[in-house]
């Protein structure tokens, strides 16, 4: 059992947990803002619980994703980077387009709004909006949940970059930098591409690089960082409760500009240590599942956005307007359900298609047998006759 807490400790497994966990809450939160009681622009218990520390959760995913960074030629990073994250979020940008055109042309019937409105979703994914905006006079929605995938993308090469050319002593200042320029774009413009949101997640990419460069997972936390994770978690909860809004990349929205940037990224490490922690002292089928949703994180990324975006879900909260906690709880379980098992599907496809293809090559090597044995040859027939 030691070996195998060893193993883990060292993998890239070690994230399953949270990202399993993240998953499941960003579903949550996706359904919970569409009732009343969910909306964000006012603080309540059940808002707290689902926004207060989304952007710290938000930055652990960055972290996480930082753990497995390597320096390597800005060319290669940028031709990496396109083959992981860029393949994934054009394929979902198609998919989410045409679903988006069926659903709404099959359930409300008119060809034109159907059209118009799908031409807002792909302009949206063109131009990579982390949300809804204005562009050359014509209103876009946003890529959805696939905004990360690109700020992500945006943040490995800048981080790539800053590796490669600044000496050691100057990269603190280049990705402090790199934040404070980010910030201030997204303030100012609303920038496409996520370019604005990808600038300010460097720091998180760069606290994942420097905890697997010292190792901070694999050691017990010093306590002057355990303390800053402490303190980091409750400013962000005073914050909160103080200014009565919450953090949201996508939206640039921080309650204390830079400051908030760097607290959640400080917060995201320790909710990332603490997952790490249990996940290495709990084994049961429950966290088991888990981990089995954070394996499948990326397709659960690009399904929900479909479904999220192609769905009319607004429905939903006007349908169960008298029980909107039975509306919420169904429109969770539908959409957690859906997203699962066509992530479910993709993931086998590859042993479906071999199935497949072993089943036909095994036809066709029965179907010449049973011709012979339907019609034998003359000499067969003859032996056949004589014997």
């Amino acid at each position: 059992m030691e070996g195998t807490k060893r193993r883990t400790a060292n993998s890239l497994g070690m994230f399953d947990l949270l990202k399993g966990i993240g998953m499941l809450t960003i579903v949550f939160a996706h359904t919970g803002e569409l009732y009343p009681m969910g909306d964000a622009s006012s603080i309540n218990p059940l808002t707290f619980f689902m926004f207060a520390y989304r952007e710290a959760l938000m930055a652990a995913f960055y972290i996480a994703s930082g753990y497995g960074f390597r320096k390597r030629s800005i060319g290669k990073c940028i031709d990496q980077q396109c083959k992981t994250l860029l393949k994934p979020y054009i394929y979902t940008g198609i998919a989410t387009t045409v679903f988006h055109f069926i659903v709404h042309y099959t359930m409300f019937g008119n060809l034109h709004n159907a059209t118009y409105e799908t031409y807002k979703v792909l302009g949206g994914f063109a131009l990579g909006l982390p949300h809804t905006a204005t562009y050359f006079g014509q209103l876009f929605f946003s890529c959805g949940p696939m905004w990360y995938l690109l700020s992500l993308m945006i943040a490995w090469i800048l981080l790539d970059i800053i590796l490669n050319i600044f000496p050691e002593q100057y990269i603190n200042w280049a990705v402090l930098g790199t934040m404070l320029l980010g910030w201030g774009i997204c303030i100012t413009w609303e920038t496409p591409f996520c370019i604005g949101q990808g600038m300010v997640t460097v720091p998180a990419l760069y606290v994942g690089y420097l905890a697997k460069k010292h190792k901070i997972f694999e050691k017990p936390l010093s306590p002057r960082l355990r303390r800053g994770m402490i303190l980091s978690a409750l400013a962000v909860a005073v914050l909160v409760l103080l200014t009565q809004s919450t953090d949201c990349v996508s939206m640039a929205e921080w309650t204390f500009g830079p400051v908030s940037i760097l607290l959640d990224a400080v917060t995201g490490l320790g909710i990332l240590s603490i997952v790490i922690w249990f996940q290495r002292r709990v084994d049961n089928i429950v966290i088991h599942a888990v981990q089995a949703i954070g394996r499948r994180s990326l397709f659960i990324f690009c399904v929900h956005t479909v479904e999220l975006t192609a769905i009319p879900w607004y429905l939903m909260p006007q349908k169960f307007a008298a029980h909107p906690v039975l509306g919420m709880v169904l429109q969770f379980t539908l959409s957690l359900g859906s997203t699962l098992l066509i992530c479910e599907l993709l993931v086998r496809r590859r042993d479906l298609r071999f199935w497949l293809t072993s089943r036909r090559e095994k036809q066709a090597k029965a179907a010449p047998r049973r011709r012979f044995a339907r019609h034998p040859e003359p000499e067969a027939r003859h032996y056949a006759a004589k014997h």
